[in-house]
């Protein structure tokens, strides 16, 4: 030994050795020294790989149960609970490769909608259609699957098990919603639509805090089976609930009472009902405007008197303002009627020379003079333009009848003599981002056009019509709903349903609604509680991997 050097104890010896010799062991059975006292190393379950791949397909199936339809909210609850007991002492590959199990039964069955609108009016054969939407669920069935490997590595952490992985679903959700186009249709919050007072919450968090909340109802009710955290946990998600039907009950009695201070607008929708394959047919274009001027001078003689109109997206089949024979119909029906016109068609802009199509809403006024037009910023991927269109060039020769829209820069409102119009074309009102802007640029009122036509009698119309319904809570201003085929309907800043028109009837409903000018929170600070879940998880992961690190070396 060198000079001044210190002999360590043999005490200290004799410890060191000891937990070698035990870390050894622990490490041999697949243990941590953290997790020798955890009862879930006990109490997992050794499953065949038959059983663990039955309940990661029971947890898809429940999944989808929980959206429109069948609208099953309650299963929402327990709908991660069998793949959670599946990854039980599962590798890392194999929990990955369950939960991907999982979210690809989700996404087919709940998403199957996309087939019907590939396969009816894209062009496709049934096995194409089938082939798209299959490489569409296993892109959507990632974000599951990585759900479920980080629950296989958070089980010997049972804080972070219960508490933690709400976060992490949550920041997959936001991940989700922005990744490559974004795609945040599915989010699981959106299951508990029935239950209006719960999920007021949401003009804090966004539909965010409510997926959080049933991924956390999930974790707890796993945790029970798994025999930790029982009473914390079932406490902790008993006052969350509760909390949030309190505040759920106060907000709705207090926007009630902000709604009856503010003067009514009464709204009428008019739904055609035009089948898509009519639609762009040339040959109907007369008979299209026809309808819409009839069911318009009906609506104006009905209580309430509508101080403005509203068509749905592309109701009018041709290029508004340019078409000298279609376009004077159009005026003409706006004259009759003595009433705004808020309508969807085709605009073409120049860019660089060339004629660009922009999917439009137009607002006219009672005497038919343009007050300003709103373009669609959003555009659907593969469906109005092709994303990365010089390197997948061929996907546009493919379609038949494909179009290339330019996305719209000016976000509104569109002013008439009523209050400010915030418009929302089709897929657009699935981001709350873009309602967001225009409210906080000064909307009192969410108009969503919309032509759902291309999804037939699925579950597609009514998960768009729910949807719509968070972005009136989100934001507390009424949203009015004027969909080709349907779902038409009109929702107070609560999310109320006012009225509401079947799916593939022809018709047209009034409504008063309350423009709103109050700002919520999640109008001013956006989506604060899902970035809050990400850098919570971001933390979460990198404590991990350091404290793995720190383990290893100490096994040395």
């Amino acid at each position: 030994m060198r000079s001044g050097q210190s002999r360590p104890k043999a005490g200290c010896e004799r410890k060191g050795f000891i937990y070698g010799q035990a870390l050894r062991a622990w490490q041999a059975a697949g243990v941590h020294p953290e997790t020798r006292n955890d009862p879930a190393w006990f109490d997992a379950p050794h499953l065949s790989a038959m059983t663990a791949i039955l309940l990661s397909a029971l947890s898809g199936l429940l999944l989808s149960a929980g959206f429109p339809k069948p609208a099953m909210f309650y299963l929402a609850w327990v709908s991660f609970v069998p793949l959670l007991y599946a990854v039980g002492r599962k590798t890392g590959k194999q929990a990955f490769a369950l939960g991907y199990i999982c979210g690809l039964l989700h996404s087919v069955t709940c998403l199957f909608w996309i087939y019907h609108a590939i396969y009816h009016y894209g062009g496709f054969s049934t096995a194409v259609s089938l082939l798209v939407l299959l490489l569409l669920c296993c892109i959507m069935a990632v974000y599951p699957a990585l759900f479920a490997l980080l629950a296989q590595k958070c089980e010997s952490r049972p804080l972070l098990y219960v508490f933690g992985l709400p976060c992490a679903w949550v920041a997959l959700e936001w991940a989700r919603a922005f990744a490559i186009s974004g795609f945040p249709w599915a989010n699981l919050g959106y299951t508990q639509t029935p239950l209006n007072p719960l999920i007021q919450i949401s003009d804090i968090t966004g539909v965010y805090g409510l997926s959080w909340l049933v991924v956390f109802g999930n974790t707890v009710i796993s945790g029970f089976i798994r025999n930790f955290y029982r009473r914390s946990g079932v406490a902790v998600l008993s006052a969350c609930i509760v909390c949030a039907l309190l505040y759920g009950f106060w907000r709705c009695q207090q926007i009630g009472g902000l709604q009856n201070r503010t003067v009514a607008l009464n709204v009428g929708v008019i739904q055609g009902n035009i089948a898509q394959n009519e639609k762009w047919d040339p040959a109907f274009e007369a008979e299209t405007i026809d309808t819409y001027g009839r069911l318009s001078l009906e609506c104006v003689k009905k209580e309430p008197i509508p101080d403005i109109l509203v068509w749905p997206e592309s109701a009018m089949p041709f290029f508004y303002g340019l078409d000298d024979d279609l376009s004077p119909r159009v005026d003409s029906i706006v004259r009759q009627t003595g009433k705004p016109l808020l309508f969807g068609s085709i605009g073409v802009v120049p860019v660089e020379g060339k004629a660009r199509l922009l999917n439009r809403a137009y607002l006219l006024d009672k005497d038919a003079a343009l007050l300003g037009a709103y373009a669609k910023q959003h555009l659907v991927p593969f469906g109005e333009y092709v994303p990365w269109s010089n390197i997948l060039f061929f996907v546009r020769h493919i379609a038949a009848g494909s179009v290339d829209f330019i996305p719209g820069t000016h976000p509104g409102p569109l002013i008439f003599e009523g209050p400010p119009l915030g418009v929302l074309i089709c897929y657009e009102v699935v981001f709350p981002q873009i309602a967001r802007e225009t409210v906080r640029r000064g909307a009192q009122v969410l108009i969503n056009i919309t032509n759902d036509a291309w999804y037939g009698d699925t579950g597609g119309p009514y998960q768009h019509m729910e949807i719509a319904r968070w972005r009136a809570i989100e934001f507390r201003v009424p949203l009015v709903r004027a969909a080709n085929t349907g779902i038409s309907a009109t929702f107070d800043a609560a999310g109320h349903e006012c009225a509401r028109l079947a799916l593939n009837t022809r018709g047209f409903l009034t409504c008063s609604v309350h423009p709103m000018s109050y700002l919520s929170f999640y109008a001013k600070y956006g989506d604060l509680f899902a970035w809050f879940c990400v850098f919570a998880t971001f933390c979460a992961i990198i404590f991990e991997i350091v404290r793995t690190r720190i383990v290893r070396r100490m096994s040395r």
